[in-house]
């Protein structure tokens, strides 16, 4: 050890012996070789003639209770009671009261105050300290920032914050500078928070209310999808004339058989032949049940092939409710066709399921279509959700 130390309180810095010493009472010195030869922190004072010293130090964890009042006669130490303490060798009377943990600044109590050691304080899990000055002896905990959908490039720690990173995970798609889940609705909580808005009383009154709306209502659909029938039978890629003879010549040439399968899996439309594709057409504008005649289309290649019935929910899970009507836009859905589905079904889930049925009828409707639309509407992290529930490569 060389240079100037510091000293702990109550000891003096010995210049010549290089060491820290108790301050010797009056009459008393603490000699230069005893003090290079013994520890840093002693306290071996002599008496004139070289007698032994009578102010001994007391052991941490205690303080003086009784100096000695003549050489020989030992110094009476004490335990330093609960709340108290003392690190080193001493000649106080009393111990230092121990530091309480300030709960309002969020600290917590990483070890608990002993006779030795001081309390020590940190910061609550989910919180980093705030140094208020430079040896941050006092300091605030403050809240870690959640990063909510991000990648984290940082965890949050005692000492520093978290790092969010600026992409977002994955089933999430990002909406300026917040990340949203894909999964934003499902259908059975959406019924029942509404049964449970009606079970409370008066909900004969409430219905009765309601008739009148809903009457009205019924009305003023009724009207407009009959206006809505029209407008897409006009805009119709085949004419009524041109569908009969498409029947008409359905016994010379194989077309696409529409039974239980093809309604049971509204996107498997890969058409055998053109007069397969005038029939399923046709077939759909009229709404009438198709013939058990016929042979069916063979199968569809995996990524050109259209969803089966089950895999139109997983597009349906993925892609954020109010940017619906915008996908199937994107999708090429005419407007009218969606409005008709508006006004036909009630529930918005069953919506969603109709106009992506109603889409796949179309030649044009396969897998790399719904990938590209999302692509295009910026919901990357919906299209990876979709490829890995439907296990389709990228």
């Amino acid at each position: 050890m060389s240079g100037r130390g510091a000293c702990p309180a109550g000891m003096n810095w010995i210049e010549a012996a290089q060491h820290c010493c108790l301050p010797c009472p009056a009459g008393e010195r603490c000699p230069v070789r005893v003090a290079w030869h013994s520890t840093p922190w002693h306290s071996r004072c002599t008496a004139p003639g070289g007698r032994a010293p009578c102010h001994p130090t007391v052991p941490a964890g205690t303080f003086l209770f009784k100096p000695c009042t003549s050489p020989g006669n030992d110094s009476e130490c004490r335990d330093c009671p609960a709340g108290t303490f003392r690190t080193q060798p001493n000649t106080l009377r009393e111990c230092q009261a121990c530091y309480e943990c300030d709960r309002q600044a969020f600290q917590s109590v990483l070890s608990n105050c002993s006779a030795t050691s001081n309390v020590a304080c940190g910061c609550e899990p989910g919180r980093f300290r705030v140094c208020l000055d430079k040896q941050c002896s006092e300091f605030s905990c403050r809240k870690c920032q959640p990063c909510t959908g991000r990648l984290i490039q940082r965890p949050c720690s005692e000492a520093q914050d978290t790092l969010c990173d600026s992409s977002c995970k994955p089933d999430f798609y990002r909406e300026g500078d917040e990340c949203r889940p894909c999964h934003t609705h499902h259908a059975g909580q959406l019924m029942g928070m509404f049964l449970l808005l009606l079970s409370g009383s008066g909900l004969e009154y409430i219905l009765l209310g309601l008739t009148g709306p809903f009457f009205l209502g019924a009305l003023a659909i009724y009207r407009k999808r009959k206006r809505l029938w029209g407008d897409a039978l006009a805009g119709g890629p085949l004419p009524t004339a041109q569908a009969a003879t498409s029947v008409a010549g359905a016994a010379a040439t194989p077309w696409c058989q529409f039974g239980a399968l093809r309604w049971d899996n509204p996107c498997w439309t890969q058409p055998c032949s053109p007069q397969g594709r005038e029939c399923a057409n046709t077939q759909t504008l009229l709404w009438e049940p198709p013939s058990d005649e016929g042979e069916p289309c063979a199968p569809p290649e995996p990524r050109g092939a259209l969803l089966q019935g089950s895999q139109l929910y997983a597009v349906i899970d993925v892609v954020p409710v109010r940017r619906w009507k915008e996908f199937m836009r994107m999708l090429e859905l005419r407007e009218a066709e969606i409005e008709l589905v508006e006004l036909e079904v009630t529930h918005i889930r069953d919506q969603q399921y109709e106009m992506l049925k109603r889409w796949c009828q179309q030649t044009s409707a396969t897998l790399d279509h719904v990938f590209a639309a999302l692509e295009r509407m910026e919901l990357a992290g919906c299209a990876e959700a979709l490829r890995q529930s439907l296990s389709v490569g990228p």
